[in-house]
């Protein structure tokens, strides 16, 4: 649930003017170390502040952490604006981080610990209304101690609290105190200390160009082009058109490009879930019975197959395997289609005459609604709608946009993704299990407002605890607690897909790809770190 991508119409007359007027002027022009990408959305700020590029990879601001690794494991946290690894205080409260002296931002100045806490303080602050300040809830205060040296003083221990060194740093000189986020001259021209800065932002256009100031030196590909095409099946045709780099396409549409002359079908593992809500409110939802019901009816193989291309994996918690010693292999809904309908029948949900089950007249339905053009979400909603109607459950899928959705969120189901920030158990299960939320963030925090004391304490356990193994053990408990307790109904994590011209690794040695977070784009993929390309040999 990206909060910082600007929201985009879903009919095709825009993404055709754009393939055949300005893209394909931008494309001809195109100069022998430019890349060029096509997106389905820009984002609505370039602010750090807001959350733009949170998740260590940014290519204008960096972080004082990054993330380096494959695509199939749990990326490391590594440092980047940071000379070394966080010192932590025995009881965990507080975390030092030293600071490279060899940092310039692009506009030429220094880069010292009054930038990183100014840039922490100001998310913190209410009067900035920064949409991820909520992130920072643990965090109690941030101080200089001298110019290389800042420390983080949390309320309570947070070994999680990593994943949060992976915010954009932007210059002090240029965070107003008390400013709202909204109005920050960096939402249009942010200044970083990354390997690019922004050549031009337009409502269908971002252009970054490299960043001659960058400590690691200018990069190789000179400038970086995104150009907004919305839909789907424009992006296909203005890339099989010629001119552009790559961009990232729905499974079946990327695989259309499999063994088509000049392209490569490349796939990238992620953290990132597709499932639905299953509202407090509804009276056949809110039963846990029918709950655990639904978990084992459904064939999630089946929906990644036909809907996904068979890019993806069954979801059956919100942690995949690439958890590791985190993730219990045997936390899993064995499908059973008998056994769901005795679990309904003994729920007192029974079957009428027409198939459709209820209790006490009432129905077992429910809605589920999508957001408008997204198709991955539209299709397996259609898809899952088939397969509970195989169990005698009523459901309608309706296109709703997330603002119409919220009013809903108590009655009717949503097509939900989520692994927003997923390089820490702690940050991928605390919001979407722990009793806490949604009160505590927004309403696809936990929508189905999920409360189990024992999960609260294994959540917790797992957030504080300085042992790995204590960790580990905690989480084990979460997944097995979720089977016997589900809150959701989880279907698949998502493969990302993307299709790239060949003719890039004639001229590029590029890197690999990264195990990947919800939001993905033309952000991640194969230009995940396109600063680091260099010519081939």
């Amino acid at each position: 649930m990206n909060k910082i991508v600007r929201r985009t119409a879903t009919f095709v007359v825009l993404p055709i003017v754009l393939a055949t007027s300005g893209c394909q002027a931008t494309a001809s022009s195109q100069v022998q170390d430019d890349v060029v990408l096509l997106t389905p959305a820009l984002p609505e700020t370039l602010n750090p502040l807001a959350g733009f590029d949170m998740n260590g990879t940014g290519k204008i601001n960096e972080s004082l952490f990054t993330l380096t690794g494959g695509s199939d494991t749990l990326p490391q946290i590594v440092p980047l604006l940071a000379t070394g690894e966080p010192q932590i205080s025995k009881d965990g409260l507080r975390w030092i981080v030293d600071l490279r002296r060899d940092i310039t931002f692009s506009d030429g100045s220094a880069f010292d610990a009054a930038d990183v806490a100014a840039s922490y303080r100001a998310i913190m602050d209410p009067t900035s209304a920064s949409p991820i300040a909520g992130a920072l809830e643990n965090l109690k205060s941030v101080a200089q101690l001298d110019a290389h040296r800042v420390e983080f003083e949390l309320k309570e221990p947070q070994s999680s609290f990593k994943t949060l060194l992976l915010i954009g740093i932007a210059p002090s000189e240029l965070i107003v105190p008390g400013q709202p986020v909204s109005e920050s001259a960096l939402n249009q021209h942010p200044v970083g200390t990354g390997p690019y800065l922004v050549q031009k932002f337009e409502p269908t256009q971002l252009v970054l160009s490299t960043n001659e100031h960058y400590a690691g030196g200018a990069p190789e590909v000179g400038r970086v082009v995104y150009e907004q095409s919305a839909d789907d099946n424009a992006r296909a045709q203005s890339l099989a058109g010629g001119g552009y780099t790559g961009t990232v396409l729905p499974p079946k549409l990327a695989d259309s490009f499999s063994g088509k002359p000049g392209f490569e079908v490349l796939r990238a593992t992620s953290a990132d879930w597709r499932g639905i809500s299953l509202p407090a409110d509804n009276q056949f939802t809110k039963d846990p019975q029918v709950r655990l019901a639904l978990n084992v009816g459904i064939d999630r193989q089946a929906m990644i197959d036909a809907v996904l291309a068979g890019a993806g994996r069954p979801a059956y918690t919100f942690l995949p395997p690439q958890y590791q010693d985190a993730y219990q292999p045997s936390a899993v809904f064995d499908y059973d289609v008998d056994r769901a309908k005795k679990l309904l029948d003994d729920a007192g949900w029974k079957a009428g005459a027409d198939g459709q089950r209820s209790r006490d007249g009432v129905p077992a339905a429910f809605s589920i609604m999508y957001n408008p053009g997204d198709t991955i979400r539209r299709d397996l909603s259609v898809a899952l709608s088939a397969q509970l109607e195989q169990l005698g459950v009523k459901t309608t899928v309706q296109a709703a946009t997330f603002d119409q959705a919220e009013p809903r969120v108590d009655t009717d189901a949503i097509m939900l993704g989520g692994g927003d920030t997923p390089y820490d158990v702690d940050t991928q299960l605390y919001k979407m299990l722990h009793s806490s939320y949604p009160a505590a963030g927004s309403y696809w925090d936990n929508p189905s407002h999920y409360a189990n004391a024992a999960m609260d304490r294994a959540l917790h356990a797992g957030r504080v605890s300085t042992d790995e193994e204590a960790r580990n053990r905690a989480y084990r408990k979460v997944q097995d607690l979720y089977v016997n307790d589900p809150s959701m109904l989880l279907i698949a994590f998502i493969d990302h897909t993307y299709v790239q011209s060949s003719s890039v690794h004639e001229r590029w040695d590029t890197g690999g790809m990264l195990l990947e977070p919800h939001d993905h784009g033309t952000a991640w993929g194969p230009w995940v770190k396109i600063g680091d390309w260099s010519r081939a040999s």
